[in-house]
């Protein structure tokens, strides 16, 4: 049987969470969409759901980071793919804790690939 891997994507921006979540659930991802993480751990916490990767884009909103931090204190397990801009250092904490961090500029492609390589969709 083929397990869906299941991806929290916490994205501010509407339009490219449209895109991210409509690439990975075409691939067969099974993908929760958020606008911010304490959204993203209330539907968890709702569900008792765990997942198998949680990609953030931390570019356009700092603000998240105390969300961010009490969401992935719940899954020190969960594998963590970080997206930012350059021009914002993270905080060396977040640093740590990703499993991998992509800077802008990139392209919903290069996403994609990442959590491929992050969270195989495979026979498990």
């Amino acid at each position: 049987m083929t397990a869906l891997p299941f991806i929290v994507l916490i994205e501010p921006d509407w339009p490219a969470r449209s895109y991210f979540r409509a690439e990975l659930e075409e691939l067969g991802y099974a993908v929760s969409a958020h606008e911010r993480a304490a959204d993203a751990a209330h539907f968890l916490a709702g569900w008792g759901l765990r997942p198998d990767l949680i990609v953030v884009d931390l570019a356009s909103d700092g603000e998240q980071l105390a969300e961010l931090q009490r969401l992935l204190e719940d899954f020190p397990d969960t594998r963590l793919l970080v997206l930012a801009s350059p021009l914002r250092a993270l905080p060396e904490w977040l640093r740590q804790r990703a499993s991998r961090i992509l800077s802008r500029p990139f392209a919903v492609s290069d996403v994609v690939r990442v959590v491929g390589e992050l969270a195989p969709l495979i026979d498990r």
